[in-house]
């Protein structure tokens, strides 16, 4: 069952943790992150987007849409309990790769706060791709990508009104006079449900 709209959540206050590599060194950051843990991944790349997952230190992606880190514009690793947030810079050489890392550790007296939301997933229709594991979730205006089955619920049926949502953390900071802004933002998690 899907969690409110919007929620208010108090943290610990961890830094995010930033870095700047070639891909080999990003990817062992990630691998550190996730140790021993399945994770969701959101991977963009100049010719395909899936959703799949980061496994015993690998990306699992389509057959039809092998990972080619020479063409990626973003990839969240995430988990609730941490992101790996990579991205390219337009002012960095070309093999060159950002980092972001956010660990969260919700703490009732917490200084840091968050509000999290849920974000609709386009695609109301859910259909078998031609990658073994893999589903295509697709929209009648012609979006469509791809979708690991292990992501999704089993047995799931989506339309106009089940559909998928991406559960964001917004972390809110305030600037020196007190107004108060979103200063960041990372993937918790994927559910399912009704959109009321």
């Amino acid at each position: 069952m899907p969690s409110n709209a919007l929620k208010l959540i108090k943290l610990k206050n961890d830094k995010p943790l930033l870095y700047k590599g070639n891909w080999g060194e990003i990817e062992e950051q990630i691998k550190d992150c996730f140790r021993d843990k399945k994770a969701t991944a959101f991977v963009m790349m100049h010719h395909g987007v899936c959703i799949g997952t980061f496994e015993e230190g690998k990306l699992v992606m389509p057959a039809s849409l092998p990972f080619q880190s020479e063409h990626l514009r973003a990839l969240r690793v995430f988990d609730q309990d941490c992101e790996c947030y990579i991205w390219k810079n337009s002012m960095d050489e070309k093999n060159i790769f950002r980092l972001r890392i956010r660990v969260d550790k919700e703490e009732e007296n917490g200084e840091l706060e968050a509000v999290e939301a849920r974000q609709l997933i386009w695609g109301t229709q859910l259909v078998d791709g031609n990658d073994r594991d893999w589903k295509v979730l697709k929209e009648k205006r012609g979006i469509e990508f791809r979708i690991h089955s292990s992501v999704i619920p089993e047995n799931l049926f989506i339309n106009e009104r089940e559909r998928l949502w991406l559960v964001t953390r917004n972390y809110i900071d305030y600037t020196p006079l007190g107004q108060a802004g979103y200063a960041d933002c990372r993937f918790v998690t994927i559910e399912y449900g009704r959109g009321d």
